[in-house]
Protein backbone atom coordinates (compact mmCIF):
# COMPACT_ATOMS: atom_id res chain seq x y z
CA UNK A 1 0.00 0.00 0.00
CA UNK A 2 1.49 3.31 -1.02
CA UNK A 3 1.65 6.13 1.73
CA UNK A 4 -1.20 9.09 1.88
CA UNK A 5 -2.24 12.02 3.77
CA UNK A 6 -5.44 12.45 4.63
CA UNK A 7 -7.57 14.49 6.91
CA UNK A 8 -10.31 12.33 8.59
CA UNK A 9 -12.65 14.71 10.23
CA UNK A 10 -15.48 13.75 12.80
CA UNK A 11 -18.20 16.27 12.85
CA UNK A 12 -20.02 16.88 16.71
CA UNK A 13 -18.36 14.46 18.42
CA UNK A 14 -19.53 14.23 22.26
CA UNK A 15 -21.43 11.27 24.44
CA UNK A 16 -22.79 12.15 27.79
CA UNK A 17 -23.94 9.45 28.82
CA UNK A 18 -25.17 10.49 32.57
CA UNK A 19 -24.19 12.97 35.24
CA UNK A 20 -25.33 11.51 38.40
CA UNK A 21 -25.31 13.50 41.81
CA UNK A 22 -26.07 11.06 44.26
CA UNK A 23 -23.01 8.65 43.92
CA UNK A 24 -20.87 7.10 46.60
CA UNK A 25 -17.35 6.25 45.85
CA UNK A 26 -15.29 4.00 48.60
CA UNK A 27 -11.81 5.19 49.86
CA UNK A 28 -9.75 3.59 47.09
CA UNK A 29 -12.74 1.85 45.90
CA UNK A 30 -12.99 0.80 42.13
CA UNK A 31 -17.04 0.42 42.36
CA UNK A 32 -19.62 3.41 42.30
CA UNK A 33 -22.80 3.17 43.85
CA UNK A 34 -26.02 3.98 44.14
CA UNK A 35 -26.01 5.83 40.62
CA UNK A 36 -28.49 4.93 37.52
CA UNK A 37 -26.86 2.66 35.36
CA UNK A 38 -29.43 2.30 32.49
CA UNK A 39 -27.82 4.36 29.71
CA UNK A 40 -23.91 3.13 31.23
CA UNK A 41 -21.97 1.30 28.66
CA UNK A 42 -18.32 -0.89 29.39
CA UNK A 43 -15.95 1.68 28.09
CA UNK A 44 -17.28 5.15 29.12
CA UNK A 45 -14.97 7.23 30.75
CA UNK A 46 -15.53 8.14 33.88
CA UNK A 47 -14.55 12.08 35.20
CA UNK A 48 -14.98 12.89 38.79
CA UNK A 49 -12.23 13.95 40.98
CA UNK A 50 -11.79 11.04 43.00
CA UNK A 51 -10.93 8.94 39.64
CA UNK A 52 -7.26 9.62 37.81
CA UNK A 53 -7.76 10.82 33.97
CA UNK A 54 -8.65 7.83 31.81
CA UNK A 55 -10.69 5.98 34.56
CA UNK A 56 -13.38 3.70 32.42
CA UNK A 57 -16.33 1.42 33.28
CA UNK A 58 -15.02 -2.26 33.67
CA UNK A 59 -18.62 -3.64 34.29
CA UNK A 60 -21.79 -2.73 35.37
CA UNK A 61 -22.43 -4.71 38.38
CA UNK A 62 -26.23 -3.54 38.98
CA UNK A 63 -29.39 -1.50 38.42
CA UNK A 64 -27.32 1.05 40.62
CA UNK A 65 -23.54 0.31 40.61
CA UNK A 66 -20.39 0.27 38.24
CA UNK A 67 -16.87 -1.09 38.65
CA UNK A 68 -14.10 1.24 36.83
CA UNK A 69 -10.67 -0.25 35.99
CA UNK A 70 -8.87 2.27 38.44
CA UNK A 71 -9.34 2.80 42.04
CA UNK A 72 -10.46 5.85 43.72
CA UNK A 73 -7.60 8.36 44.86
CA UNK A 74 -9.92 9.55 47.84
CA UNK A 75 -8.96 8.53 51.65
CA UNK A 76 -12.51 8.18 52.89
CA UNK A 77 -15.62 7.29 51.61
CA UNK A 78 -17.05 10.09 49.52
CA UNK A 79 -21.29 10.49 49.34
CA UNK A 80 -23.38 12.53 47.13
CA UNK A 81 -20.53 12.89 44.50
CA UNK A 82 -21.34 13.63 40.81
CA UNK A 83 -20.03 11.68 38.32
CA UNK A 84 -19.72 12.26 34.54
CA UNK A 85 -19.16 8.71 32.06
CA UNK A 86 -18.98 10.06 28.63
CA UNK A 87 -19.07 7.68 25.96
CA UNK A 88 -16.46 7.21 23.28
CA UNK A 89 -16.43 8.28 19.35
CA UNK A 90 -13.35 6.62 17.53
CA UNK A 91 -12.28 9.27 15.36
CA UNK A 92 -9.62 7.11 13.63
CA UNK A 93 -9.01 3.57 12.89
CA UNK A 94 -5.86 2.32 11.50
CA UNK A 95 -6.00 0.13 8.51
CA UNK A 96 -4.98 -4.05 8.67
CA UNK A 97 -1.87 -4.96 8.01
CA UNK A 98 -0.63 -1.46 7.70
CA UNK A 99 0.35 1.59 9.97
CA UNK A 100 -0.47 4.94 10.26
CA UNK A 101 1.26 8.19 11.40
CA UNK A 102 -1.03 10.65 13.60
CA UNK A 103 0.64 14.04 12.38
CA UNK A 104 -2.06 16.08 14.06
CA UNK A 105 -5.32 16.82 15.43
CA UNK A 106 -7.53 20.23 15.76
CA UNK A 107 -10.74 20.06 18.03
CA UNK A 108 -12.82 22.93 17.95
CA UNK A 109 -15.84 23.68 20.31
CA UNK A 110 -18.79 24.15 18.70
CA UNK A 111 -20.67 25.51 22.20
CA UNK A 112 -21.21 29.13 23.22
CA UNK A 113 -19.62 27.24 26.53
CA UNK A 114 -16.47 26.03 27.56
CA UNK A 115 -16.38 22.56 27.20
CA UNK A 116 -13.33 19.40 27.84
CA UNK A 117 -11.84 16.70 25.55
CA UNK A 118 -10.06 14.08 25.72
CA UNK A 119 -7.93 12.53 23.37
CA UNK A 120 -6.49 8.52 23.74
CA UNK A 121 -4.99 6.06 21.52
CA UNK A 122 -5.83 2.29 21.64
CA UNK A 123 -3.00 0.04 20.92
CA UNK A 124 -5.56 -3.04 19.70
CA UNK A 125 -1.98 -5.85 19.68
CA UNK A 126 -2.00 -5.44 23.82
CA UNK A 127 -5.06 -5.87 25.23
CA UNK A 128 -3.94 -5.90 28.43
CA UNK A 129 -6.47 -3.49 30.17
CA UNK A 130 -9.82 -4.62 31.84
CA UNK A 131 -11.92 -4.10 29.01
CA UNK A 132 -9.80 -6.21 26.65
CA UNK A 133 -7.92 -3.21 25.21
CA UNK A 134 -4.53 -1.19 26.25
CA UNK A 135 -5.60 2.56 25.98
CA UNK A 136 -3.53 5.40 26.69
CA UNK A 137 -4.05 9.33 27.04
CA UNK A 138 -2.70 12.01 24.55
CA UNK A 139 -4.43 14.95 26.13
CA UNK A 140 -6.51 14.50 29.21
CA UNK A 141 -9.07 17.00 30.36
CA UNK A 142 -8.35 19.92 28.07
CA UNK A 143 -10.44 22.82 28.52
CA UNK A 144 -11.36 24.31 24.87
CA UNK A 145 -13.44 27.78 25.73
CA UNK A 146 -15.97 29.04 23.83
CA UNK A 147 -14.96 30.23 20.54
CA UNK A 148 -11.48 28.16 20.31
CA UNK A 149 -9.46 24.84 19.54
CA UNK A 150 -7.30 23.14 20.70
CA UNK A 151 -4.42 21.96 18.21
CA UNK A 152 -2.22 18.32 19.10
CA UNK A 153 1.17 19.64 18.11
CA UNK A 154 2.56 18.56 14.76
CA UNK A 155 5.97 17.78 16.68
CA UNK A 156 5.22 14.97 18.38
CA UNK A 157 3.66 12.25 16.08
CA UNK A 158 1.99 9.45 17.25
CA UNK A 159 2.86 5.76 15.25
CA UNK A 160 -0.63 3.80 15.05
CA UNK A 161 -0.20 0.25 14.34
CA UNK A 162 -2.95 -2.02 12.75
CA UNK A 163 -6.37 -1.61 13.87
CA UNK A 164 -5.27 1.32 16.59
CA UNK A 165 -7.36 3.83 17.29
CA UNK A 166 -8.01 7.86 18.21
CA UNK A 167 -10.79 7.88 20.16
CA UNK A 168 -12.32 11.38 21.51
CA UNK A 169 -14.25 12.05 24.43
CA UNK A 170 -16.19 15.41 25.27
CA UNK A 171 -17.69 15.97 28.40
CA UNK A 172 -20.62 17.73 26.39
CA UNK A 173 -23.07 16.33 24.33
CA UNK A 174 -22.04 16.62 19.99
CA UNK A 175 -19.72 19.70 20.67
CA UNK A 176 -16.57 19.43 19.17
CA UNK A 177 -15.58 18.81 15.82
CA UNK A 178 -12.77 16.45 15.15
CA UNK A 179 -9.86 16.83 12.42
CA UNK A 180 -6.74 14.83 12.39
CA UNK A 181 -3.87 14.58 9.73
CA UNK A 182 -2.83 10.75 9.56
CA UNK A 183 -0.18 9.36 7.11
CA UNK A 184 -1.93 6.12 6.31
CA UNK A 185 0.29 3.25 4.40
CA UNK A 186 3.08 3.39 6.41
CA UNK A 187 5.42 0.13 6.45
Amino acid sequence: MAESFTNKIVRAAGIVSTTDAGASIGAGASAITSIQTADLNVGDLVVNQHFRSGAKIHSITNSTSVLVDRSSTNTSAATNQIVKFLGVTTAFTSAAATKSILIGGTFSNLTQNDINVYVEVVDQSLATGPIGVSSVQLASDIPIPSGSSFVISEAGKTVLEANDQVTVYCDTESAVDVTLAILSGVS
